[in-house]
């Protein structure tokens, strides 16, 4: 598992959690940023959010978020790596979600009540990872990785299928127009 990693992270060992005393494929960032797509997908799944304009520009928010941080803008330690690269992909795995117009019948029950469960895990699991990551023991060190594993093809199935419809939509915006064009 540590090549695949490998053509996604740095693996500064500098920058990386040893749970149990076992360096994780990945450094603190991406172990942010690829467990919290799982999660990120998974809350998505489960809780089926309202994709309307706040979504939209909370997860825009969350994106942007990131400059301070990927810039090296402000004073990082091991917690604020691995906050900030959560965060950042709860907002891309909500957009890339939201820009294909990925339809899904909601719920029942409350929206509200599904939307604020939906944010209460997600800034959960903001306090939980790092600490998981901390002092959790050898089974987390087994269970992280894989965890990331799961989130970095949702990322690359979600920018696939983004892709996928953006070539269909262009492909079926040039057929529109040779039609109409005249002979």
């Amino acid at each position: 598992m540590l090549q695949i990693f490998s053509w996604v992270c740095g693996q500064n060992a500098g920058h990386t959690w040893s749970p149990g005393g076992e360096l994780l494929p990945m450094c603190q960032r991406c172990t942010g940023l690829y467990v919290g797509a799982a999660l990120a997908l998974v809350l998505l799944l489960v809780f089926r959010p309202r994709l309307n304009g706040r979504y939209r520009w909370i997860h825009v928010a969350l994106v942007l978020g990131m400059i301070p941080f990927g810039f090296h803008l402000v004073p990082q330690g091991p917690v604020l790596r691995t906050v900030s690269g959560h965060y950042f992909s709860f907002g891309v795995i909500g957009l890339l979600w939201l820009l294909p117009g990925l339809k899904y019948s909601a719920p029942a029950g409350p929206a509200a009540g599904r939307g604020r469960l939906h944010v209460l895990l997600g800034v959960a699991s903001v306090v939980l990872l790092p600490a998981i990551a901390c002092w959790g023991g050898t089974p987390t060190a087994l269970l992280l990785p894989w965890i990331g594993l799961t989130g970095l093809v949702a990322f690359a199935g979600l920018l696939l299928a983004n892709i996928a419809i953006f070539c269909s939509w262009i492909l079926s915006r040039l057929h529109a127009r040779t039609e109409r064009a005249p002979s």
